[in-house]
C-alpha cells in the first residue's frame, strides 16, 4: 500500500510537484497558507505518513501540532512554532531548501529567471551592460556565468577574499564590498544583490541604474518599510515565477531522493 503524502501550500510549483510524486505516493494537495482548525481537521482525516510544508512558513492561527500518523516531515523555511514542534516530535525531518543538489539546480533556474525578468522589465539587451553582483554563493556564481556568456560586463563584489579571487580566476572583474559604492557615481551599472542581509542604505540605490534584489528576507535595504527607491525591484522566487513546472520537478526530485535514502537505510537496518 502506498504511503500517504499531504502537501500544503498555494505556490504553483506545488501542483507540478504533486503530479510528479503521485505515482509513488497517495497524495493530496491542500491549497492554503494558514495553519488553522480547518486545515488540522483535513490533516487528521487524511492521516498522512508524510507531510510537506511550503517554502514560506505557514501563518499560524492555532497551535502547530503534527499528526500522530506523520513519520516524515519536509519543511522549507521554519518559524518558531515549527522549530519547537520538530524538537518535541521524534520524526524524520528533511529541510529540502538545504539539499545541495536542489540548491544548485534552483540557482540555475534563478539565473535564467533573472534574464527573463530583466528583458521583461528593462526591455534592453544584456550584451555590453555592466552588472555588479553582490554575493558569490550558488546564485551569484550562476548569475555571473550566465550574464558573462551573454556579453555583459560582470563585476563580483564580496567581503570574502577567497570568493573575490575565485571570481577573478573565472574572468570576472572584482571589487571589494567596502568600495563598491564609492566607485559607482555615474549610475551606469545594474546592481544584483544576492546577500540575504540589510546592508544598502535606501539613498545609496541612486548609485546604480537599477537595483535588483534577489535575496530572500530581509533583502538588502536597511529601511525596507519606508522611502523605497524608485529604481529598486524585489525580484524573489524567480523559478516559480517563470518556470513553475521545472521548479516543481526539482522539489519532487529532492523529495524522492530523500525518501529513497530513508527506504534504503531502513532496509539496511532490518537486514543487520
Amino acid at each position: 500500500m502506498k504511503k500517504k503524502c499531504l502537501i500544503i501550500g498555494t505556490d504553483l510549483r506545488l501542483s507540478y510537484f504533486h503530479t510528479a510524486i503521485s505515482n509513488d505516493l497517495d497524495t493530496k494537495l491542500l491549497a492554503t497558507m494558514k495553519w488553522d482548525d480547518e486545515l488540522k481537521d483535513a490533516i487528521d482525516q487524511f492521516e498522512p505518513h508524510i507531510l510537506f510544508l511550503p517554502i514560506q512558513p505557514l501563518q499560524m492561527e492555532c497551535p502547530f501540532i503534527l499528526p500522530e500518523s506523520c513519520e516524515v516531515l519536509f519543511v522549507g523555511k521554519k518559524n518558531e512554532e515549527i522549530k519547537q514542534e520538530i524538537e518535541r516530535k521524534d520524526i524524520q525531518v528533511f529541510a529540502y531548501l538545504e539539499d545541495e543538489q536542489y540548491i544548485w539546480d534552483n540557482a540555475n533556474l534563478t539565473a535564467e529567471g533573472f534574464i527573463n525578468y530583466f528583458y521583461k522589465h528593462e526591455k534592453k539587451a544584456i550584451y555590453n551592460k555592466q552588472f555588479i553582483i553582490t554575493g558569490y554563493g550558488r546564485v551569484g556564481k550562476r548569475l555571473a556565468y550566465a550574464l558573462h556568456h551573454l556579453g555583459a560586463k560582470v563585476v563580483v563584489s564580496v567581503r570574502s577574499e577567497h570568493q573575490l579571487f575565485e571570481a577573478k580566476s573565472y574572468g570576472y572583474d572584482i571589487e571589494t564590498f567596502e568600495n563598491v559604492l564609492e566607485k559607482q557615481k555615474s549610475q551606469s551599472a545594474y546592481l544584483i544583490n544576492t546577500i540575504p542581509s540589510r546592508w544598502l542604505e535606501n539613498t545609496q540605490a541612486d548609485c546604480f541604474k537599477q537595483v535588483f534584489d534577489l535575496a530572500s528576507n530581509p533583502g538588502c535595504l536597511l529601511d525596507p518599510e519606508e522611502n523605497i527607491p524608485s529604481n529598486y525591484a524585489l525580484a524573489t522566487s524567480l523559478p516559480g515565477m517563470y518556470f513553475p513546472k521545472d521548479a516543481g520537478l526539482l522539489i519532487a526530485q529532492s523529495v524522492q531522493n530523500h525518501l529513497s535514502f530513508l527506504k534504503e537505510e531502513k532496509y539496511s537496518v532490518e537486514r543487520s
